[in-house]
């Protein structure tokens, strides 16, 4: 049950779902998390934060009765049991490097079982989407033990191998999205299976079609457009897709002012996980280089997204997603104010304008410097200044996947 409550009778495992003001006002970078200590009480009520809600079903409730020490002592020891079955359930965190080796050898195992799926289909075979779960399990894995191994480098692409690699890497994002609002495991696992699936129909359409560079005509378009509703026909004969799955599916290419297809939905008609969806397909498809038109960088298309918020996406989800990824994603090239390139290697939570970055090239000398790692939230030792933009690998000749965070 959602419940609103003053922000000062908030307890140590209560689930927040609202804090009741805009997320720029506040500290926290998630929407919807668990109260874990006192501390995290202490910091919504220094942001100014007077009432917020909880979700009962998920956290701990009021006391019924006034909150004595007594009491406040026992749901405290329901919280911590509570968390304690959590952290038994959920996979231990590695290091960024482990989990990155980990998603190395994940990721074409997961082109090769889309690839597999996809080749099904275009065979004329119908298609059991049951037999990725085992994979999405897996993904879900790594997303849990560090969220910034996967989803960048499942932005790399080959050119050749976009649909099944951008199938894998909008399931990733959707994970990772996913985990950002509080979603349950069994909810992500929906949310990545409809992603990985959701453009099957392309199977159905000629391929010369998909890769053309000029512009579609009106006819063109329509066959495009149809490949939403030949996808579900296509797994709705031997797969009985959950809700959330089927959501994505249909939902990815509606957008929020109604201009979407195939059904042209509006706002809030479109489900929590069809404007999700709409996000991260977007974003990937923004991040990946096609044959009509060249990749842009990460902090670029967040920013396209952002433009677009509440006309083509919905804004609290933009917002919610410009958290997840941080405005400057792991792996992102960027210019420093000494004129130095350097890539993103982890994200601060409580500020992601100042990442931890490797220094790895000089732009005016044009030559590689000794790898130096600055995080540019520290007030001391920080020689190269702030972030000025983001760059693009390819027009300074740096290989993306060299310099991937390890």
């Amino acid at each position: 049950m959602i419940r609103k409550i003053a922000a000062k009778q908030l307890l140590p495992g209560m689930f927040v779902v609202d804090l009741h003001c805009r997320w720029l006002e506040t500290t926290f970078w998630r929407t919807r998390f668990l109260i874990e200590d006192d501390d995290d009480v202490a910091r919504i009520q220094s942001d100014g934060i007077n009432e917020v809600s909880i979700d009962t079903s998920r956290g701990i409730d009021l006391p019924i009765a006034p909150a004595t020490s007594m009491a406040r002592l026992n749901e405290i020891e329901r919280k911590y049991k509570t968390m304690a079955e959590i952290r038994s359930a959920a996979p231990p965190k590695v290091s960024l490097g482990e989990e990155r080796r980990r998603a190395a050898r994940l990721l074409p195992e997961a082109t090769e079982t889309v690839t597999n799926l996809i080749a099904t289909a275009r065979a004329g075979i119908h298609v059991d989407a049951g037999l990725l779960e085992p994979l999405v399990h897996r993904m879900i894995e790594s997303v849990m033990r560090n969220p910034d191994a996967l989803v960048p480098l499942a932005r790399l692409k080959q050119m050749d191998t976009y649909a099944t690699e951008h199938a894998v890497a909008t399931a990733a994002l959707i994970i990772a999205f996913g985990r950002q609002q509080g979603l349950s495991e069994p909810e992500l696992e929906k949310l990545a299976l409809g992603a990985l699936v959701k453009d099957i129909g392309h199977a159905a359409i000629d391929a010369k079609l998909i890769a053309k560079t000029g512009t579609l005509s009106r006819a063109e378009y329509s066959v495009m457009q149809s490949h939403v509703e030949e996808g579900l026909a296509v797994l709705e004969a031997t797969t009985r897709l959950p809700e959330l799955s089927v959501a994505v599916l249909l939902e990815h290419h509606e957008r929020f002012d109604g201009s979407g297809y195939p059904y042209r939905m509006v706002g809030e008609n479109i489900s929590a996980a069809g404007r999700m969806a709409a996000i991260v397909d977007s974003y990937d498809a923004m991040t990946s280089q096609r044959p009509y038109r060249p990749a842009i960088s990460p902090s670029m298309a967040l920013a396209q997204l952002y433009d677009e918020r509440g006309n083509q996406f919905d804004p609290a989800l933009v917002a919610a997603f410009v958290r997840t990824v941080g405005i400057y994603p792991v792996g992102t090239l960027v210019q420093l104010e000494s004129g130095h390139l350097a890539v993103v290697d982890e994200i601060h939570d409580e500020n992601t304008l100042t990442p931890v970055v490797r220094v790895i090239y000089h732009t005016t000398r044009r030559q590689y410097v000794e790898p130096v790692t600055v995080d540019l939230a520290r007030k001391v030792g920080n020689h190269y200044g702030q972030i000025v933009r983001a760059e693009s690998y390819e027009r300074w000749g740096l290989s993306p996947l060299r310099w991937q965070p390890a």
